[in-house]
């Protein structure tokens, strides 16, 4: 009987274990590119996301992209991204990053329009995660400029 209970413990300890390790999730929106009529989803213009992520502590964690089309379809999302942050630092993810993701996972980005969808970081810790957005004209000054932060789930 010990070495049913025993075998019992063994076989779930990990996984109660791992369900004590909070998992904090982050997901932020991003707009990226230039935008021309139609379709009607945005205003034509020129559109910039820059998500910022502060750590406290040195902390390894994951990333993924999704694209979003219009009229509800869905666009994809990548594999999951392994990357980190040392103490007390932080790293941006912009639109270059983020396409360049979305690319390297051969996801489709609509043409001659600008490619939204989110960020999603998992992580073991809880981060400060800001998202910044503009917008202006093709060739003109920045018309709207928003910082958000990103609540964890």
């Amino acid at each position: 009987m010990r070495r049913v209970v025993l075998f019992l413990v063994l076989a779930l300890l990990p996984s109660f274990v791992s369900a004590q390790t909070p998992i904090y999730r982050y997901v932020a929106k991003y707009v990226c590119g230039k935008h021309a009529n139609p379709p009607n989803n945005f205003a034509s213009g020129v559109y910039s996301t820059s998500i910022n992520v502060f750590s406290l502590k040195a902390i390894q964690f994951k990333k993924r992209f999704t694209v979003s089309w219009p009229q509800e379809k869905a666009g994809g999302v990548t594999p999951w991204i392994n990357t980190g942050l040392p103490a007390m630092n932080s790293m941006q993810i912009d639109c270059d990053n983020i396409l360049m993701h979305v690319n390297q996972a051969n996801l489709p980005t609509p043409a001659a329009q600008a490619t939204e969808g989110f960020v999603v970081i998992e992580s073991t810790i809880r981060l400060d995660v800001v998202a910044v957005y503009s917008a202006g004209p093709q060739g003109g000054p920045v018309a709207t400029l928003l910082m958000e932060r990103v609540p964890p789930r």
